[in-house]
């Protein structure tokens, strides 16, 4: 079934964890975009990543096996991800092994489709598998292997260096993955950066895709705001290729979310803002919530209409209600304070009360000596 998977939806950030009724939801709006998987994989679920040894409670995969039969009426795949790298053992691996068997058993009877094994976002020290005798990519080609042959499940890897600029023998890597891993396993990539401009396969997706042989999907994290959650990101979807396997990394928003699965699935960004309800006054201050700043990309001095800008927050921040806007509410205030700090206009009390007194500090300190903030 690997090969079905085309687009979809990771749950797959730090900071954020959605409700089932919230996921529920989400597989409604998949369906309605005849996408086809859902991926979960949230950093800030326990059992997942942090103490992935400990088995889900009873109650929760109740929920998790009601959310698969939900997903498999609206022919939606559920994969089911396991994040062992913050500290699985490869010198003595039989019992963290068993551990991870029973959690990946448990994904399995609960209905998950596939599993995926996850080492992103861990540490680059080699020592861990040099006790074992083995190169980190040989290490984690066994583990997925093993995991693979016994439970017979469909199986995707996320591997450590998932995108170019990530620290680590890409080279060596890579090819161990290709030499030893199973022919079967597709594996995630973001392409030549985390947050990737534009991203294609082969070609402009980065080394693993272009010297793998394994069917490779693309995790898009165009969206994603976990690292920088002052921001909030809704320009278009571009730089991608519509016929490339993507699933998109949300923000742990559920409203934002569906908005920005709409972007991805091609629909009329106007018509799309209109029919969420977003005011007319959002296209003021739309371009402060557009793209993430990219790797490389030069930032240009910032020059637009303030008076505007004001005018159309206040318009958003006092006469617009709904679900979506007050999940971005703290992003829409918080740009009117930026705004109001860029013109001058905040006064040394009101920095205090609204800014971080690490920030404050350096604001006020900054205002009266009249030094570039």
């Amino acid at each position: 079934m690997l090969d079905k998977i085309h687009r979809g939806y990771i749950e797959g950030y730090y900071g954020k964890l959605l409700s089932f009724a919230d996921r529920h939801k989400l597989l409604a709006c998949l369906q309605g975009l005849s996408m086809d998987s859902y991926l979960y994989a949230p950093k800030d679920d326990l059992c997942h990543r942090f103490d992935w040894r400990r088995p889900y409670p009873e109650g929760w995969c109740a929920d998790f096996a009601a959310f698969c039969v939900d997903a498999k009426a609206r022919q939606i795949y559920v994969l089911a991800g396991i994040a062992p790298g913050l500290d699985f053992n490869f010198a003595e691996d039989e019992a963290d092994f068993a551990a991870l068997l029973t959690k990946a058993r448990q994904m399995q009877a609960a209905g998950a489709d596939a599993l995926v094994l996850m080492f992103d976002d861990i540490s680059d020290d080699v020592s861990v598998f040099a006790e074992a005798g083995l190169s980190e990519g040989i290490a984690h080609a066994r583990l997925v292997n093993r995991l693979h042959t016994e439970t017979g499940c469909p199986l995707l890897l996320v591997p450590r260096l998932y995108a170019d600029e990530i620290d680590g023998d890409h080279a060596a890597y890579t090819a161990d993955l290709n030499h030893n891993l199973a022919d079967d396993v597709s594996i995630f990539t973001c392409g030549q950066t985390i947050v990737a401009r534009t991203i294609s396969l082969p070609d402009k997706a980065g080394t693993l895709a272009r010297q793998l042989r394994h069917r490779t999907v693309i995790w898009d994290n165009l969206y994603c705001n976990d690292y920088c959650p002052r921001r909030l990101f809704t320009g278009p979807w571009t730089g991608r290729n519509a016929a490339d396997p993507v699933l998109l990394n949300g923000t742990g928003l559920p409203e934002t979310d569906k908005l920005l699965l709409g972007l991805m699935a091609g629909q009329d960004r106007l018509k799309l803002f209109a029919a969420a309800g977003i005011p007319e006054a959002f296209s003021g201050v739309e371009h402060c919530f557009w793209h993430p700043v990219f790797s490389h990309q030069s930032v240009p001095a910032y020059q637009h209409d303030t008076d505007a800008m004001l005018a159309a927050l206040d318009h958003l921040l006092w006469k617009w209600k709904s679900p979506l806007a007050r999940e971005w509410y703290p992003y829409l205030f918080g740009l009117k304070g930026d705004l109001l700090l860029a013109r001058g206009e905040m006064t040394e009390e009101r920095i205090a009360k609204t800014q971080t007194p690490v920030l404050a500090s350096h604001l006020n300190a900054a205002q009266q000596t009249g030094t570039p903030k």
